[in-house]
């Protein structure tokens, strides 16, 4: 392997594979933490959205950063390209290589699967404009005490047998959806904090980002669970907003309503995709969590340990940038023809001039390309008779 040095700021294949590898480093990071109950009882929830933030911004940014050191492998990745990159059909102009056939699947994969998702959402979007909004007065009494801030000004409730499990939907225009279950005061007043919390915190568009990339790469094991570990970990940020609104007493009712809603569930929630449910999936171990969170007033006890581990997970963010892997080759004359760096005379490079034009050569005589006359941009470069007088100066 020969390193290179820092380069600037810049986007390849490689620093986009580098990023993927990452962020399904990161995705994984966030299922095996938010298993152990003892980070989360003492950080909170606070290192699962700042790993879930740094795990969208790291595929968003798959970038070389100034302080990126390229490796350039000269055998095993030059060997793994060419596995790939060479063509196992000609047909014509036509050629098939197996980093072709994987791109087609792979693209095509996504399109369907992000074309199932829309559809699905089409209807489900014509399925909650013919419901009509509920007039118990009673359910926008306790969501205007749930809003402190005011920020559903005309919102939909929605209560259908249908529904089994309470959900906002909607990022301009929410329409939140209740089951018909006969929930008590304190019950409601901790339901609709939690829906509103969503709204507020935009979790909305974290829930579709983290979808989103789930659909992107679906082949990829790491990303399996991404959108449930998303979900989950937005319902304990609302968990965590009940617990700071309400008191003791009213969030024992809150999970007196979480049981109701668990009790009535049957199926998987109505939308997933697109809506924030108060409870996304019937994973006993989730709920378990959850509950324990809230009752063990591990919301509650904030300490400043969680201003240390935003700098460690901060570290790992940007050393996931150190590095970048590429394979080794030499330049070729059409790279210097399409306008990049112009290299001068100290460069390595020369010419060699020929009966119909010029030999391009990277000292001490390795040929590059041929050409019949001399690009603009390699103008610099010294023109000799033969190698053996460029190897003499």
């Amino acid at each position: 392997m020969r390193t290179k040095g820092i380069r600037s700021m810049d986007f390849t294949v490689f620093s986009f594979a580098m990023a993927v590898v990452w962020t399904g480093i990161f995705a994984k990071l966030i299922s095996v933490l938010r298993k152990r109950m003892s980070i989360l009882q003492y950080f909170s929830v606070y290192p699962l959205l700042i790993l879930l933030l740094f795990c969208i911004l790291r595929i968003i940014l798959p970038l070389e950063l100034p302080y990126t050191i390229v490796i350039k492998s000269e055998n095993i990745v030059p060997m793994v390209q060419d596995f790939f990159r060479t063509p196992f059909i000609r047909l014509g102009n036509i050629h098939i290589s197996l980093m072709l056939l994987i791109s087609i699947i792979w693209i095509l994969g996504a399109i369907v699967i992000l074309l199932r998702r829309l559809w699905n959402y089409y209807h489900f979007k014509r399925f909650l404009n013919f419901l009509p909004a509920s007039e118990d007065k009673r359910l926008y009494h306790f969501v205007k005490k749930a809003d402190t801030y005011g920020r559903l000004h005309h919102v939909k409730i929605i209560v259908r047998s249908e529904v089994e499990s309470p959900a906002i939907v909607g990022c301009i225009h929410p329409v939140v959806l209740l089951p018909k279950i006969a929930f008590e005061d304190d019950e409601l007043l901790g339901i609709f904090v939690h829906e509103i919390s969503h709204y507020t915190y935009k979790h909305h568009f974290i829930k579709l980002i983290a979808e989103f990339i789930s659909i992107c790469f679906w082949w990829n094991p790491l990303f399996r669970t991404l959108s449930a570990e998303t979900a989950h970990t937005l319902e304990m940020h609302s968990d965590k907003a009940v617990c700071s609104r309400l008191n003791a007493v009213q969030q024992k009712k809150y999970i007196d309503g979480i049981v109701k809603v668990i009790s009535n569930k049957k199926y998987n929630n109505i939308a997933p995709s697109f809506s924030n449910s108060l409870v996304e999936e019937m994973d006993t171990e989730k709920l378990q969590q959850r509950f324990h969170m809230i009752l063990g007033n591990y919301y509650q006890n904030k300490r400043k340990a969680h201003f240390v581990i935003l700098p460690f997970i901060l570290s790992i963010f940007l050393l996931s940038y150190a590095v970048v892997i590429q394979p080794y080759s030499e330049p070729e004359a059409s790279d210097y023809e399409e306008g990049m760096e112009i290299p001068d005379e100290d460069c390595g490079l020369y010419f060699v001039k020929t009966k119909d034009g010029y030999d391009l050569y990277l000292y001490p005589e390795k040929f590059i390309d041929h050409m019949d006359e001399i690009q603009d941009t390699l103008q610099k470069l010294r023109v000799y008779s033969s190698t053996e007088e460029a190897n003499k100066k």
